[in-house]
């Protein structure tokens, strides 16, 4: 765009100044015929009006069209030439001559020169007129031509810019791809070097130095949550193993029992804790090392199920599957069977604790290409504003005011369905109903 304004400015340029030259070249040529006939009328006693009008029309010089008038001080018209053209003019244009001796103007298609001629004796005024045909042909054919470059110019620019910058570019796309591709699972692609040492080339350069500093922070902060959490979760699990036989001793008074209890409890929520973190660094050792297998999710559910009846005796599962497809399909998923355990345990205790009947609905709808798991319970329900940050590390709803937890379970099992491709999603159906639907790929 920059290069057809640029050459359509030059191409302008060029026309203006070639009808400038016109102009003026066409000025001179009638500024010698106007001199040259005052003189021969004025200052060559032989030449009479008549000798005057046969050399005028016998000039190996004459122009196209051309009118030639002459007039005396007094402003009376004393010659004019036997051509058929007519000259516009009046008494204020000799008057303007008087004062500034000469003018060119444009009448219709014709140039008009006017001259004050200064003798000795008299006074004289020339009005010359013709019609430069052959100039403004000259200048037609110079703005086609230079239109027909303009177009031809631009268009063939246009093209070769275009080519020229998607193969210079290429390597930036290349680029863009690659960079991409990276998150937080991938860390260790790097992008390409091409070996020329251009930009590109050492922007690729710093971009990999970047990543290598990134992945090594990465590893050192996972390595670190993942030792942390290891070698606290012993001293938290003797801490609850003696809590609890203290509890149980008879010597104890109510109060002290009750304050025992009530750090058992604490003691407890950060074992989860412990335990949560755990669960994140092990999702981030298992990434990128594609340890799929095929999973049932129905036996999946019916695995954690009887974890939790276990623990949880006054426990209730409704299990349901629906088919809305014309023909049976599978149940398998490609997951790791440990992780997925952890997020469907972690889904259908938190069901079981915010309802107020102990009873959880489990469906599994089988789609054509995806498979939902569905839990529903019923019970307090959180606000509407707070159901796009459940899924955040130590977020809670209003309805778990006076329930224990430590606001990682959701974000966890988002963590892990995220890790096998799915989503999860909170909702709402009706009042005092909550239901949460993660979605597998087939």
């Amino acid at each position: 765009m920059l290069f057809s304004a640029l050459l359509g400015v030059v191409l302008l340029m060029i026309f203006s100044l070639f009808s400038q030259f016109r102009k003026e070249d066409f000025e001179e040529r009638l500024q010698e015929k106007a001199i040259t006939s005052i003189k021969l009328l004025v200052e060559v006693k032989e030449v009479d009006y008549q000798l005057l009008k046969i050399i005028d029309r016998n000039t190996i010089h004459k122009l196209y069209n051309e009118k030639i008038l002459i007039f005396n001080d007094s402003l009376d018209l004393i010659y004019s030439s036997i051509d058929d053209a007519v000259i516009s003019w009046d008494l204020d244009d000799l008057k303007y001559l008087r004062d500034n001796k000469t003018f060119f103007k444009r009448s219709n298609e014709y140039d008009v020169y006017g001259m004050y001629y200064d003798s000795n004796e008299k006074d004289y005024f020339a009005l010359v007129t013709a019609e430069d045909k052959y100039g403004n042909r000259k200048l037609d054919y110079l703005k086609y031509l230079l239109l027909g470059a303009f177009f031809v110019g631009a268009t063939t620019v246009w093209i070769l810019s275009f080519y020229l910058s998607k193969k210079s570019l290429l390597p930036l796309d290349i680029v863009r791809e690659r960079i991409q591709q990276i998150t937080d699972n991938n860390l260790n692609i790097r992008l390409p070097a091409s070996g020329k040492k251009d930009e590109i080339d050492m922007l690729s350069g710093s971009f990999n130095q970047m990543l290598d500093r990134i992945e090594g922070s990465y590893k050192r902060q996972r390595e670190f949550a993942s030792n942390a959490s290891h070698e606290l979760r012993t001293p938290i699990t003797r801490i609850v193993t003696q809590l609890e036989n203290v509890v149980h001793e008879k010597s104890l008074s109510p109060e002290a029992r009750q304050t025992l209890r009530s750090i058992s409890g604490d003691t407890y929520q950060l074992s989860d804790v412990v335990t949560s973190l755990l669960i994140l660094s092990r999702i981030d050792e298992k990434k990128g090392l594609g340890s799929f297998q095929k999973v049932r999710l129905d036996e999946s559910v019916f695995a954690c199920s009887q974890k939790l009846s276990r623990i949880y005796p006054d426990y209730k599962l409704h299990f349901e599957i629906e088919n809305n497809t014309s023909q049976e399909i599978s149940l398998e998923i490609e997951g790791d069977e440990i992780l997925l355990g952890i997020a469907i345990t972690n889904l259908l205790k938190n069901a079981y604790l915010y309802s107020d009947n102990q009873q959880v609905l489990c469906t599994l709808r089988t789609n054509t290409d995806t498979i939902e798991l569905v839990l529903v319970n019923s019970g307090e329900t959180p606000s509407e504003s707070e159901l796009t940050r459940l899924f955040q590390a130590f977020k809670r709803g209003s309805n778990t005011a006076n329930k224990p937890g430590s606001g990682l379970g959701l974000g966890i099992v988002q963590r892990i369905f995220q890790y096998h491709g799915a989503s999860i999603t909170y909702r709402i159906p009706e009042a005092r109903k909550n239901e949460v639907v993660a979605t597998f790929k087939i």
